[in-house]
């Protein structure tokens, strides 16, 4: 099957910046409290958002196709996936429509006004929007590409707390009309392809950033159809999206990397009797620098009397050095004293990785977050993603710069327990960067389109942000 061109997501456009992390959407900086901790919501209330007072979606032809309660309907199920997760204390509350200064007194955001009064009280942090672009004519009133989905991002942070005070969910109806044609870029997406997307947008709205498992898949260019075993283990929160839908195939809509965060963000009562810890360092091969920035995935090892390759399905990932930021900053040039807002500056924390798993045994594995992952795409806190040589590796007892990367070893984890100092020596590696390195290429760059082979055909792959 031809891998097809698709639609991108670019959250964080319009709002706070990129992801710092395979894991949190970013973390916070040096005037926090606490610096280095995931940016989350306050958990005590319900987060309270509310929605466009328009249709979801209509016709070329200005029928309505999905309307406003459906589209309604369609939003509340969609924070539901999340909310659902028995181990996760995030819960979600319907406040009504879109309503204040600027806003039309039906809460139809139709017009570029209209969308910045949204955005006004969504940086004010009085409301969190969720808006419907019921033809797709606002997205290209903001002079963004009508091959967009959706976008998500957070619009107000409290800097000090560390929590997430207002955030905003964009959808384009159009990939809901009815309509499939290529030669007007009006695209048509089944219900379950266009809801997985949402909820990849809503998981930004609640915190998580990107994550990169089962990337092999990605890379082989399967697009459709992709083997089950593989997309169990997709995260919904993978930058592309390029697979059948997960419910098409059986499957939960959420993968175990997505329930795992989402726990570990805003933990139940119950996280800690269901998930333990593993966590450790990533060095270069002199033993003693640590490594920022590359991904790290604990595997459950397959039980060879199920049909099923548990070691493609059960995985959950971090990068390395996700509570470190990403830009230091400098003083040389004289325009990046300050650096990026979020990260830690302890340089404890650099090539540091944490990875929460549910009771089983385990191999954990480190690879380079894919170069194409960038801006709005972007995994981790490097942007661009910095390629290290002798990245692929399994952990084993007896790391060296000299040993077999291929030869692993399992750890047992119960609920509970935290294994540490599960601690990588990369092979062949540079001996260790430079003490003026930080190993940013290009800082707070806007999303870059993905470009693929086809430019006729759309589904299934699909740009995340």
């Amino acid at each position: 099957m031809k891998r097809r061109l698709g639609a991108f997501f670019l959250s964080c456009l319009l709002f706070g910046g990129f992801a710092d992390a395979g894991g949190p959407l970013r973390v916070t900086g040096a005037g926090a409290t606490n610096a280095g901790q995931p940016f989350v919501w306050d958990v005590s209330n319900p987060i309270r958002y509310t929605v466009d007072g328009g249709p979801l979606s209509v016709s070329p032809s200005g029928q309505i196709v999905s309307s406003n309660s459906q589209g309604v309907a369609r939003v509340q199920s969609l924070f539901q996936n999340w909310q659902s997760v028995p181990t996760t204390s995030i819960t979600y509350s319907y406040a009504g429509q879109i309503s204040g200064a600027g806003i039309p007194s039906n809460g139809d955001v139709k017009t570029i006004q209209d969308f910045n009064a949204a955005l006004g009280l969504c940086n004010g942090g009085t409301q969190s929007p969720v808006i419907f672009d019921a033809d797709g004519s606002l997205l290209r009133a903001l002079g963004l590409s009508p091959l967009i989905i959706g976008f998500s991002g957070t619009c107000k942070l409290d800097y000090q707390a560390g929590h997430i005070v207002s955030a905003l969910v964009f959808l384009n109806g159009e990939f809901q009309d009815g309509v499939n044609d290529p030669t007007t870029s009006n695209y048509e997406l089944t219900a379950d392809q266009f809801d997985e997307a949402i909820t990849h947008e809503m998981g930004h709205f609640s915190g998580l950033g990107h994550s990169q498992i089962n990337l092999d898949l990605f890379k082989s260019g399967f697009a459709g159809n992709c083997p089950v075993d593989e997309l169990a283990g997709l995260p919904i929160m993978f930058p592309v999206e390029f697979c059948q839908s997960r419910k098409s195939a059986g499957l939960p809509i959420l993968a175990p990397d997505d329930v795992a965060w989402i726990s570990k963000l805003c933990p139940h009562a119950t996280f800690a009797s269901n998930y333990g810890t593993i966590s450790g360092f990533v060095f270069f091969s002199d033993g003693i620098t640590h490594v920022q920035g590359l991904n790290v995935i604990a595997r459950q090892v397959d039980d060879p009397s199920t049909p099923q390759d548990e070691s493609k399905r059960v995985a959950v990932s971090v990068v390395s050095g996700f509570e470190f930021t990403g830009n230091p900053g400098q003083a040389i040039t004289g325009d990046n004293t300050g650096g990026s807002q979020y990260g830690s500056r302890n340089p404890a924390l650099i090539g540091y990785y944490e990875i929460p798993v549910t009771s089983g045994t385990y191999t954990v594995q480190t690879e380079n977050v894919d170069s194409s992952f960038v801006g709005g795409s972007s995994v981790g806190p490097l942007d661009p993603p910095a390629i290290t040589y002798g990245a692929y590796e399994y952990w084993h007892q007896y790391e060296s710069a000299f040993d077999n990367p291929a030869q692993k070893d399992a750890l047992t984890v119960q609920a509970g327990q935290k294994l540490s100092n599960i601690n990588f020596i990369l092979n062949q590696t540079p001996p260790r960067f430079d003490q003026f390195e930080d190993g940013e290429v290009r800082l707070e760059s806007p999303p870059t389109p993905f470009l693929l082979r086809d430019p006729r055909e759309l589904w299934p792959l699909v740009r995340l942000s």
